[in-house]
């Protein structure tokens, strides 16, 4: 559907919406100006009225993802209260990590621009940004109610993080099953040795079954 010009809102969110989709089915470096406006009916110069590039296109999809991202956080965080931080934390790994939408999208959104290290890195900042700090937050709860006894609250939340989303994702960093397996085993040996033991036998055990599942 062509945006109406007197619809900038709707224009601006079209073209995001339709740029993502294009950026996960062909890649961010193949998908040309001109792709995008061809699949909205646009004229090119009717993108630029809204967005100066392609890389501000991209970052535009990829912060709404991060705001869709910690609302489905927070939301969850908020079903859990009562838990204690260690709960919690385990609670948002099985759900993040089974919830197969959450996954595709984040996991296409990455992939897309896995040959443009400058978009790689625009996405790592955000992610540790953003989503750091309420995995900080929970641990530091770990910290009041002696669930959890790391000394680095911050970086533990951090390195978490980077390992999760971008060492254990395949489509980032190449592996198979077994693998893959193994870089979850020394991600949850690693959080043991700093105090934050979040990482279950059971967990890992599912990824794994998630991913054999899942067509290659």
């Amino acid at each position: 559907m062509v945006a109406r010009k007197n619809n900038p809102k709707q224009a601006i969110e079209n073209i995001i919406t339709t740029s993502a989709k294009l950026f996960a089915e062909k890649g961010y470096d193949k998908t040309s100006m001109q792709d995008i406006a061809d699949t909205l009916g646009m004229s090119k110069g009717g993108i630029f009225h809204h967005f100066s590039s392609k890389e501000d296109i991209f970052n535009a999809a990829m912060e709404r993802q991060f705001e869709q991202i910690i609302e489905t956080v927070n939301g969850w965080l908020n079903e859990m209260q009562g838990l204690t931080a260690k709960e919690k934390l385990r609670g948002l790994i099985k759900r993040n990590l089974m919830d197969e939408r959450t996954m595709k999208e984040a996991g296409n959104m990455v992939s897309s621009a896995i040959e443009s290290p400058q978009i790689i890195l625009a996405f790592t900042q955000n992610n540790l940004k953003k989503l750091a700090p309420i995995i900080a937050d929970v641990i530091r709860e770990g910290l009041e109610d002696k669930s959890i006894s790391t000394a680095f609250p911050d970086e533990c939340a951090e390195v978490f993080l980077l390992l999760l989303n971008f060492w254990c994702d395949t489509d980032v960093i190449q592996g198979d099953l077994p693998t893959l397996h193994k870089r979850f085993q020394f991600l949850q040996y690693l959080l043991r040795q700093l105090g934050a033991d979040i990482l279950e036998d059971e967990t890992i055990n599912s990824i794994s079954n998630f991913y054999n599942k899942s067509p290659v």
